[in-house]
């Protein structure tokens, strides 16, 4: 709806139109129902007063009944009843009252004495108008009645006769036919398909106008009963007839006194279509002139758009093509005394001005960008060749860091393998030293026992006393030999190890015993404890010389910088496998570290010992074992005065 309305100017001019035709539509449509309205009401009125019309023509036959017998039951030839004279008189009477079909005489006992047309032998006598009349000695209206072979509908009236006496000695009887009606209904000259009904109390329909004999005497529509039945007299209602056509109905309901029935109900119909048909002429022709008028509107709306906006338009748009397509020079030419789309114009004219100078700016821009790019690339090039020599540079010198830091790390290694070397030395050197000096007293004492056995001097006791000294000697001797031996071989495993870094399957606690055993020199020249707790049957496969300097380079840490000289503390070592995981945990009790310490004990060269020798690669050279070599994570934990623990966690097997 939004593009219909604003896509084109043509259009919207006409959606204007239509939008300011709807108030008059409207008013037009409320005046139509307001006149159908009035009509509804006019043809309301209209059929109830020819209903109230038809409702007084009953009653005024019913009166002109009441005066004639009356007037007839005072003659003297009736009160004497006179059959010759009254069948003359009711001849008479009946050739002028062509309503009637018939006047009868009967007497007290209900036979028909005389009547008009002549009906001799008829009896009456138990006619309930004939019994109510005898009884109330007053004027009777009795039932309506169907004359089957004639095919009509009749009512009696009835008035007693008193005779001389003053006693009734007989009855005067009228039959008043309801086809009367018909000849009043076709004289008022109604609207065609108009319809006439009387119907009784008790919904027989009694005559119908027209088509009189297919609709008498038979059963009325329920709902039309139900209409005339309720509590108002008469009014009007909208129903469709038997006959399927729909009507506006007017109705009346009529009380006789005398009568043997409660009411007769009078109904008169007219077509709706008929009703109405002013009222929808007088709307379909004032929608017909309004379409009309709107027709007309949209076409002057159509070429006034078109000569006074479009063309304008055809030209600012042709402009505005031109501009699209890259010519900036272009101009409208239009005036701006031409109304608003003039102004429009000079607008469009002034905005193309514009660009035309932006993108002489921008042309202008653009070749002093170019040239700048041009100088920024020569610089970037020269720069470029200063960054790649400067790269150059410091990968030489980060190459030459790497090299000394792979030097200083082996010098590390070997400094420590020296130390090792020294601590063995040591430790050999005693039971060396013992071994020989008992080997040189065994000796001695073997050449004096020659000389005494070569000399013939050689006694029992002196061979007793030579074997019992000589069997201590190769005791003392085979024990020191054995304990240099056991540190020979520790110290080559646990060189090996360090040197090689080969992996193989070995025993947690075993080899943890043989790297204190390495460490044996330095530790017992201190008062310190060592607690390894580990499962002595704790079998993996992993580096075992990795192992081997991350306990030396913390035991060796926790030497020089946790305790003082004379301090003697407790190194703890505690080794667990969980699921595929080794943890190890080492801590001591010695004075800690601040976090500003710990957080670099890591970074290599950094020492808080430099002037006892350290290097400060002891630890990075752990991180590094930790991480690479077995792949696993390090963690310190230290305070000043809580002592220094580090948590070991690497995947191992087997």
């Amino acid at each position: 709806m939004r593009f219909f309305l604003f896509g084109s100017i043509r259009k919207s001019l006409m959606v204007l139109v239509l939008l300011a035709v709807l108030p008059a539509l409207a008013i037009m449509l409320y005046t139509g129902h307001e006149l159908r309205g009035k009509v509804v009401d006019d043809a309301k009125s209209y059929a109830l007063r020819q209903v109230q019309a038809m409702a007084a023509h009953h009653h005024r036959v019913v009166d002109n009944a009441r005066l004639l017998l009356m007037t007839l039951a005072k003659s003297s030839e009736v009160r004497s009843l006179d059959a010759p004279a009254c069948q003359e008189l009711l001849v008479d009477i009946l050739s002028r009252n062509s309503a009637y079909v018939s006047l009868s005489l009967a007497d007290a006992r209900g036979q028909v004495l005389v009547a008009a047309p002549d009906a001799p032998g008829s009896e009456i006598g138990e006619r309930q108008y004939f019994q109510d009349a005898m009884r109330t000695g007053a004027f009777t209206v009795g039932d309506y009645t169907l004359l089957k072979t004639e095919r009509r509908v009749v009512i009696q009236f009835a008035q007693p006769v008193i005779g001389i006496a003053g006693d009734p000695v007989g009855i005067l009887v009228a039959a008043f036919d309801l086809s009367y009606f018909g000849s009043i209904f076709f004289d008022t000259h109604l609207p065609e398909r108009s319809v006439f009904t009387l119907t009784d109390a008790k919904g027989m329909r009694l005559t119908r106008f027209p088509e009189t004999e297919k609709y008498t005497w038979v059963a009325d529509l329920p709902q039309m009963v139900a209409r005339m039945s309720g509590r108002e007299e008469e009014g009007t209602f909208l129903e469709t007839g038997v006959d399927g056509v729909s009507r506006l109905y007017s109705f009346k309901r009529l009380h006789f006194q005398g009568a043997s029935f409660p009411y007769l109900m009078l109904r008169l119909g007219i077509p709706v279509d008929q009703a109405l048909g002013k009222a929808r002429f007088v709307v379909v022709r004032n929608v017909a002139l309004l379409v009309l008028a709107t027709i007309l509107a949209l076409v002057t709306a159509w070429f006034v758009a078109e000569f006074t906006i479009m063309r304008r338009l055809n030209r600012l748009m042709d402009a505005a093509s031109r501009l699209e397509a890259g010519d900036l020079t272009t101009r409208t030419g239009m005036s701006p005394e031409k109304g608003e789309l003039g102004q429009l114009a000079v607008a469009f004219d002034s905005m193309a001005e514009g660009l035309e100078r932006k993108e002489g700016e921008r042309c202008r821009a653009e070749e002093q960008l170019l040239r700048l790019n041009e100088q920024l690339e020569e610089r970037v090039t020269q720069r470029t060749e200063q960054l790649a020599g400067a790269n150059r540079e410091l990968q030489t010198i980060l190459e030459d860091l790497q090299r000394t830091q792979s030097q200083l790390v082996l010098s590390e290694k070997l400094a420590a393998l020296g130390e090792l070397v020294a601590g063995i030395a040591h430790e050999i050197n005693t039971p060396v030293g013992v071994a020989l000096s008992a080997c040189s007293t065994l000796a001695d004492k073997t050449r004096t026992q020659v000389e005494l056995f070569a000399q013939g001097e050689m006694k029992r006791s002196d061979l007793s006393q030579y074997l019992d000294d000589s069997r201590e000697g190769m005791e003392m001797i085979f024990a020191n030999l054995n304990r240099a031996s056991e540190l020979i071989r520790s110290f080559k495993m646990v060189a090996a190890d360090q040197v090689s870094g080969t992996r193989r399957t070995f025993n947690v606690k075993g080899y943890i015993d043989e790297v204190l055993l390495s460490l044996r020199p330095k530790l017992k020249k201190t008062g310190h404890r060592i607690e390894v707790l580990c499962d002595e049957h704790l079998v993996i496969e992993s580096y075992p010389g990795a192992i081997s300097q991350i306990l030396t380079n913390f035991i060796i840490n926790s030497l020089v910088h946790a305790f003082a000289p004379d301090q003697a503390g407790l190194i703890r070592i505690e080794v667990a496998r969980t699921n595929g995981t080794l943890e190890l945990h080492y801590s001591d009790d010695g004075n800690g570290m601040t976090p500003e310490i710990r957080d670099r004990i890591f970074e290599p060269f950094f020492t808080t010992a430099r002037s006892q020798g350290s290097t400060g690669l002891g630890l990075h050279i752990v991180f590094n074992i930790v991480t690479r070599t077995l792949g696993g994570t390090l963690v310190c934990e230290s305070a000043p005065g809580q002592g220094t623990h580090f948590h070991v966690a690497m995947p191992v097997e087997g």
